[in-house]
């Protein structure tokens, strides 16, 4: 129970936002649960040991502090240091619509430069632009660490919050100079924030989805318990993959997890329930019988503040129809609870038009790139660079054409005459072209042929696919760089200087065209499955996939399943709704599908080390047909589980029943395995380093990875193309061709001449 104290302070804090509360109670007084279409008694009580409490001084106090260099938008950064010409830094921080902060602060320490006049030098605190503290500088602080609590307001506080520290000094009372070295104060990396925040029971409405089961606000991760009342059916796996890809739409970068409870009760979480007619957890027990699907929000049991997400139909096929209606349609839900019907489902989507990858087939404009208004703006005295995002197929043959065209057009502040300015652009992070801003112009454009190569050692350095600038996400910059010269004066003549912020634009007509590449791409190759989930995602949908899940699979190899659909659904933007769940390799069944399979056998390469990577490889493609393909699901599993020694894999390889198609297995050994294949599945950061057929992760180590067992091709090239790429594997070989091909042409070459000589000679006799 919380100390009189505390109490008192809830019950001060519930006056200040007394009209808040009392609005969210009332909303959820007038939406009582009445699904849409499908309307059980409101008297009817179904939900078990729930007292609903608005009252969020009863709702304990969570107090957190975090380092104050965790909230840079940048990231974290290793040193703070304001000066006369950067006085300002922002930090970001959230507060999601199911809490709210009751107390926010700021410890602050620094140090000031010894050279700073006393109370002429301040700093200001400013939270979304309301002046917090003025801190002034004193006599005693010069050069010496400094301590500061700064508490914030909170009726300031919004969802997102950007708090900022402006650093005003003065050295001299005449003629300063904002350039001085003098100016400068350091902030310590021991600052931090300190919050004190409350849970809020949100009303039942569908229209806030996904709030509050995911993230779609701070950069933190999502993680949402799924409860199944038995271990799921393939029928209800499908069901629940659809959701997590929904989920992964939504969190895009931010990650999702999605630990799951079989009959166990998750404690003070929201989380999703999957519920029948005949099959629902005790707590639900008395929820109305359902007409068809349906998808509704209800309060958690022995909580005062966590919420359930309930997708219900009269079986299994229903929760299906209600999952794929709730990923392509949840925009236009309203009210505590929807019923599906007269639902059609959406057309197999094309193969690579996933939403978040850039067409492929024309050109492409930079308004389109952009993900929000103003993303191609930036100003300031050194204008932070303007940054797009492109996501790109991975299996684009980059071979045929050397160059993309790229129609660029950019506006800019003139820079003072005699000072130097750029316009840089950077392909991720390295430097493609660089230009010089025009001081008598404020608007410039080229077009340019950017390499995708990194240069002719590509053609020799052994690999098969040659490596570019390009890759399946990339990153563009464009970086204006304005000198900055202020100039200084003396007591005689003192010259005032203001300096004036920057305003540069990129054009949103200008355009990038990645038309007339093939797609091909040599396999295996596991680097393009964990950046962008290919080869399933070519169709963003899955529509040409078939997942398999052993039928007693485990809660941890059933969330390393629905995280994978999250993170695949995260790069296409759109979620899973025709991917094929079995329980069994069936031939007749996956035949024309790549396949994609999750389990926890991957026991039979803890000695990958010591013996032949192909070895190995076999007897884990024997380990998994042995343990999927009918009958034998049970008997043989246990043949290639290991003991939990903390290892997982993933493994590419041909798949037995096409040529063209594959099969890629994300496999754990018990809870250790489970969770490090689960983890970089959530931050996916050291996944981009994983490529070859092979990929061993283990405790406290980084990942290895080995080649295949057997390569193999996907897509298709013209035979001029096919003969080029062949040769880049054969150095020897193109250099025999080379000269094979010259040797042709000068023989066509003399051959042709000495007949036009002896036409001649003929004609002049």
């Amino acid at each position: 129970m919380p100390s009189n104290k505390k109490s008192m302070n809830g019950k001060n804090f519930c006056r200040k936002h007394s009209l808040k509360l009392w609005a969210a109670a009332f909303l959820a007084a007038m939406l009582p649960f009445s699904p849409v279409n499908s309307a059980p008694d409101n008297n009817t009580v179904f939900i078990r040991d729930v007292e609903p409490n608005y009252r969020t001084d009863e709702i304990p106090v969570i107090r957190s502090e975090s380092s104050l260099f965790d909230f840079v938008p940048e990231g974290k950064v290793e040193q703070i240091k304001l000066t006369g010409i950067y006085p300002e830094r922002s930090f970001r921080f959230y507060s999601p619509k199911n809490e709210i902060i009751s107390k926010a602060s700021v410890t602050l320490k620094y140090t000031p430069s010894p050279s700073l006049i006393p109370q002429q030098s301040q700093l200001n605190i400013f939270l979304n632009g309301q002046i917090q503290k003025t801190l002034p500088i004193t006599k005693e602080q010069l050069g010496n660490p400094v301590t500061a609590v700064v508490e914030l307001n909170t009726k300031n506080i919004e969802e997102s919050n950007r708090m900022t520290i402006e650093f005003v000094g003065v050295y001299t009372n005449n003629c300063g100079n904002v350039a001085n070295p003098s100016l400068w104060l350091t902030i310590d990396e021991s600052s931090y924030m300190s919050f004190s925040k409350q849970q809020l029971r949100l009303a039942n409405d569908l229209s806030i989805l996904p709030v509050p089961f995911a993230n779609t606000l701070s950069p933190a991760a999502t993680t949402l318990p799924v409860l199944f009342t038995q271990n799921p059916s393939a029928t209800l796996k499908k069901a629940a993959g659809t959701f997590a890809s929904w989920v992964g739409t939504k969190t895009d970068w931010r990650g999702a997890e999605f630990p799951v409870y079989i009959k166990e009760l998750p404690q003070q979480k929201n989380f999703v329930t999957f519920i029948t007619n005949t099959e629902r957890p005790e707590f639900l027990k008395d929820f109305p019988q359902v007409k068809g699907p349906l998808v509704t929000i209800v309060d958690a049991p022995k909580t005062s503040f966590a919420k359930v997400l309930v997708i219900a139909g009269r079986d299994e096929n229903d929760l299906v129809v209600a999952t794929e209606w709730l990923a392509t349609n949840s925009q236009t839900l309203t009210g505590s609870s929807a019923e599906i019907k007269d639902f059609k489902p959406a057309p197999n989507r094309q193969a690579y038009d996933a939403p978040n990858w850039i067409p492929t087939g024309d050109k492409v404009t930079f308004e389109s790139l952009a993900k929000y208004r103003g993303q191609l703006r930036s100003s300031g005295l050194h204008p932070a660079p303007i940054t797009l995002e492109i996501r790109l197929p991975p299996d684009l043959y980059m071979v045929n054409r050397s160059n993309v065209d790229l129609d660029l057009r950019y506006r800019y502040t003139k820079p003072t005459s005699g000072e130097p300015a750029q316009m840089r652009f950077l392909l991720n992070e390295q430097l493609v072209e660089s230009f010089d801003l025009d001081p008598n112009k404020n608007s410039s454009s080229f077009n340019s042929k950017f390499s995708l190569l990194n240069g002719l050692a590509n053609m020799w350095n052994g690999t098969s696919v040659p490596s570019g600038l390009l890759g399946a996400d990339n990153i563009l910059q464009f970086d204006f760089q304005y000198g900055l010269a202020v100039p200084g004066g003396s007591v005689e003549n003192c010259k005032s200087v203001a300096l004036i912020p920057s305003q540069v634009e990129i054009d949103p007509g200008s355009t990038i065209d990645f038309s007339g590449f093939y797609h091909f791409a040599k396999l295996p190759n596991l680097n393009l499955f964990t950046v962008s989930g290919f080869p399933f995602t070519k169709y963003a949908d899955l529509s040409e996939t078939g997942i398999v899940i052993g039928k007693d699979a485990s809660p941890a190899v059933l969330t390393t399943y629905l995280n994978t659909m999250a993170r695949m659904s995260a790069q296409t933007g759109y979620p899973v709704t025709k991917a094929v769940v079995v329980e069994n390799i069936d031939k007749k069944t996956l035949e024309d599908k790549d396949i994609l399979v999750f389990g926890d056998s991957s026991g039979v390469l803890n000695s990958l080390d010591g013996k032949d990577s192909s070895v190995a490889i076999e007897a884990l493609k024997k380990g998994i047909s042995d343990s999927f393909i009918g009958d034998k699901a049970q008997k043989n599993s246990s043949a290639v589980v290991a003991e939990d020694a903390g290892v997982a894999a993933i493994v590419q390889y041909q798949s037995p029943f096409d040529s063209e198609r594959s099969v890629v297995a994300v496999l754990g050994d018990g809870q250790d395995g489970s969770f490090l294949i689960n983890k970089r599945l959530m931050y996916p950061g050291d996944l981009k380093l994983i490529d070859g057929g092979v990929a061993i992760f283990r405790t406290n180590a980084a990942p290895v990875t080995y080649e295949g067992v057997q390569t193999y091709y996907t897509g298709s090239l013209p035979w001029h193309q096919r003969i080029w790429y062949s040769m880049l594997d054969q150095p020897l070989l193109l250099v025999l061709f080379t000269l094979v091909c010259a040797t042709l042409f000068a023989g066509g070459i003399y051959y042709l001449m000495h007949s036009l000589i002896r036409f001649r000679s003929r004609r002049n006799k």
